[in-house]
C-alpha cells in the first residue's frame, strides 16, 4: 500500500495577490533577505574573529584558553554553515525571478526542488542553532522554515498554473488517468 500526501494548491498568494505576482514578490524578498542575512552574518563573523584575536594573548581569568577555543570553533562552524545556506538561498531566488520573468517553468521547478532541499537545510539549521545558539535564534529559524514552506506552496501553485496555460490539453490528459478522476464508462 502506497501512501502519498498531496500538497494543497493555492489560488492566490496571501489571499489577495495573483500567484505570478506573489511568486515575484517571494523571489525579490528572498533575494533581499538573503543578502541582508549574508551581511549580518559576515559582520557577526568579523566581530567573533576580532574578539578571539584580542583575547587570544590576554586571557580572561574566568575562562580557560580551551574554553575560548571551543566556543570560537562552534561559532565559526555555525557562521560558516549559515553563510552557505544563505548563499544557496540567494542563488535559487535568482533562478525563481528569472524563471517567472521569462515564463521558464524549468527554472521554477528547479527553485521548488532546491527549495525543498533548502527547507531541509533550514531544519538542520534549527538543530544547529539549538545546540550552539540561543533559544530566540531557534524560534526565528523555525518561523523561517514555515515561511519557506508557504513560499514553496505559492511557487508550486504558480508553476502548475503556468504549465496549465502552456499545455492545457496535455495537462488534462495527465489528470484523466488518475484513478479518482477517471470518468466512468458505462
Amino acid at each position: 500500500m502506497k501512501m502519498a500526501f498531496e500538497l494543497p494548491r493555492l489560488k492566490k498568494c496571501c489571499c489577495c495577490l495573483p500567484l505570478r505576482a506573489g511568486s515575484l514578490v517571494i523571489g525579490y524578498l528572498s533575494t533581499v533577505f538573503s543578502l541582508f542575512c549574508l551581511g549580518v552574518l559576515s559582520f557577526s563573523l568579523y566581530k567573533v574573529v576580532t574578539f578571539v584575536q584580542t583575547h587570544q594573548n590576554d586571557p580572561d581569568p574566568e575562562h580557560t584558553p580551551e574554553e575560548y577555543e571551543q566556543v570560537s570553533k562552534s561559532l565559526y562552524i555555525t557562521h560558516a554553515y549559515m553563510i552557505i545556506v544563505y548563499i544557496y538561498y540567494l542563488i535559487i531566488s535568482l533562478f525563481l525571478i528569472t524563471g517567472i520573468h521569462m515564463n521558464k517553468t524549468l527554472f521554477m521547478r528547479y527553485y521548488y526542488n532546491c527549495g525543498l532541499f533548502l527547507l531541509m537545510l533550514a531544519l538542520a539549521t534549527v538543530v544547529v542553532s539549538t545546540v550552539f545558539l540561543h533559544f530566540i535564534a531557534t524560534i526565528l529559524l523555525l518561523k523561517w522554515c514555515v515561511i519557506i514552506f508557504y513560499c514553496l506552496l505559492v511557487v508550486r501553485s504558480s508553476y502548475l498554473e503556468i504549465e496549465e496555460k502552456n499545455n492545457p490539453r496535455n495537462f488534462e490528459m495527465q489528470n484523466l488517468y488518475i484513478p479518482h478522476r477517471a470518468p466512468l464508462l458505462l
